[in-house]
């Protein structure tokens, strides 16, 4: 039988060695750790086949570390081995897959439990999987022939520098994602690609369901739209042209399509008709046919000059594909690399709040909808916040990182895909300048990329900023890069300075 890895994150040193000896007669490679943060840093690095987490842990608890690990796709299956000492309900928990003990623990059960999951996983990698072109078949009949073998696992298909991914459990779809939608918008669009690879990957679907219609009405309905927008495209606004509100959200009235209240409340920051299909949730064939009955009430007003910048004026797609190719060659497995990751750390949640406040007035920046900004206004904001498309496909993904000193062994977790770092603080954080300087010592003893210094701040004397830089442990040709609230024209040039770091060139890029 295949060698594994079970990893045992336990605090108390007695029931470590418990565990230990009565899983070494299964003959896997086990790891034993006694905190979340070493424990973090294990399961990316070795991909544990079973992960046994006491509920209780110091540094990073039980429930956070499967929280964390469930959002990375690499490490997102690994099946859960709770030890509690009493009842708890644990968001995401996935009955049949993953398992909760409670104290005193029954040693019989415990190895028959870790045997059981363990062979289950090795079988669900036994199957094989299905793969070709497009151009041969078509995706409704890859799909159709899924649903009636009742398959289960991951579709993925390819079409240039595009991918996306269908979820199948018992041949229903579970959801589907590409181009950073998901659900029926992202199934339709992929409904319209007509070449291209795709792969069926057999394998445990953990991931809650999100599309709800039968397989036969999901495919009816995708080709009727695709067919529509395809033939209705003449009478639709262009994804060039850019929208104004024509009358306040507020002054709508009650009982519209939800759709409506939606679209409105997006055009205001982002006002482009593309931007807008891709940031509502609704298939783009209802949002087309939306704007246009909009525009043709008023609702809507195509805008004439002024506004927002564009994207093409933020960065061009030039220099856009610059940055994307640079990144990719600093990692060895281009084909993986769907996105970069910016650590955000900062010495307080208000202020990681508003540096992305600001931010979102930047074309082609959007808020982590799954990270709300309460989440990340918390004392402690940790996780994916943000993300910057750049042309071709690749996101800029940023992620929120307290200046916390006891966080140190958690830094080469987080340095996966890391190409820059942005280092926060106000002019009240004297206090925080010394842990955010140990941070930055840590970070970059592990990695060598760009790190952008940024203080909140209003006038500030060359004294004062002398002393912050100090503090900070700035070297004298790092720049230090002052911002206030309105001021979009240094907030890119803090972004070109991120930028021109990461492919060795001039801010002027």
């Amino acid at each position: 039988m295949e060698k594994k890895t079970i990893l045992i994150a336990l605090k108390e040193d007695d029931e470590a060695q418990l565990f230990t000896n009565c899983l070494s007669g299964l003959n896997h490679d086990l790891l034993s750790v006694k905190d979340g943060g070493h424990a973090l840093e294990l399961a990316l690095v070795n991909l544990p086949s079973i992960f046994i987490a006491d509920i209780d842990l110091p540094v990073i608890g039980g429930e956070r570390l499967f929280q964390i690990l469930r959002s990375n796709p690499q490490t997102s299956r690994i099946p859960f081995l709770f030890i509690s000492n009493s009842v708890k309900d644990i968001k995401g928990f996935r009955t049949g897959i993953d398992i909760f003990l409670l104290r005193p623990i029954n040693k019989e059960e415990l190895v028959a439990r870790v045997r059981h999951t363990l062979l289950s996983k090795g079988q669900a990698s036994l199957s094989k999987g299905i793969e070709g072109r497009l151009a041969h078949i078509s995706l409704a009949d890859i799909v159709q022939f899924l649903h009636m073998n009742r398959k289960e696992g991951e579709l993925r298909i390819t079409f240039g520098e595009l991918t996306g991914v269908v979820l199948i459990k018992d041949g229903e779809i579970y959801n589907a994602v590409v181009s950073g939608v998901e659900k029926e918008k992202a199934l339709f669009r992929l409904l319209q690609w007509d070449d291209g690879r795709f792969e069926f990957i057999p394998r445990l679907v953990q991931s809650a369901r999100k599309i709800r219609s039968s397989v036969g009405n999901l495919l009816m309905e995708g080709m009727r739209q695709t067919d529509e927008l395809v033939r209705d495209s003449g009478q639709f606004p262009s994804p060039e042209m850019t929208l104004e509100a024509g009358m306040e959200l507020s002054a709508l009235p009650k009982g519209l399509q939800p759709l409506i209240y939606e679209i409105m409340q997006v055009v205001g920051r982002h006002p482009r008709v593309s931007e807008i299909i891709d940031r509502t949730t609704y298939p783009d064939y209802e949002v087309y046919k939306t704007l246009s009955s909009l525009l043709a009430r008023g609702v809507l007003l195509e805008k004439k000059g002024g506004g927002l910048s564009t994207p093409e004026e933020f960065l061009t797609p030039a220099q856009a594909i610059n940055i994307r190719e640079k990144i990719l060659n600093r990692f060895s497995d281009q084909h993986n690399v769907g996105y970069a990751r910016v650590l955000v750390i900062s010495t307080s949640g208000r202020l990681t709040s508003f540096f992305f406040e600001m931010c979102a007035k930047l074309p082609g920046f959007s808020m982590n909808q799954r990270s709300a900004i309460a989440q990340v206004s918390s004392d402690s904001p940790l996780g994916e916040t943000a993300s910057l498309r750049l042309h071709g496909g690749m996101d800029l993904v940023f992620f929120a990182v307290p200046a916390v000193r006891n966080m140190n062994p958690l830094w080469r977790s987080f340095s996966a895909n890391l190409v820059g770092v942005i280092l926060l603080w106000d002019n009240s954080a004297t206090g925080g300048l010394e842990e955010l300087a140990s941070v930055r010592s840590a970070v970059m003893g592990l990695t060598d990329v760009p790190v952008v210094n940024i203080c909140v701040s209003g006038p500030m004397s060359e004294e004062r900023k002398a002393a912050a830089r100090r503090a900070v442990g700035l070297g004298p040709d790092e720049p230090l890069f002052l911002l206030r609230p309105e001021e979009t024209a240094v907030l890119q040039e803090i972004f070109y300075s991120l930028f021109a770091g990461i492919i060795a060139e001039s801010p002027a890029l």
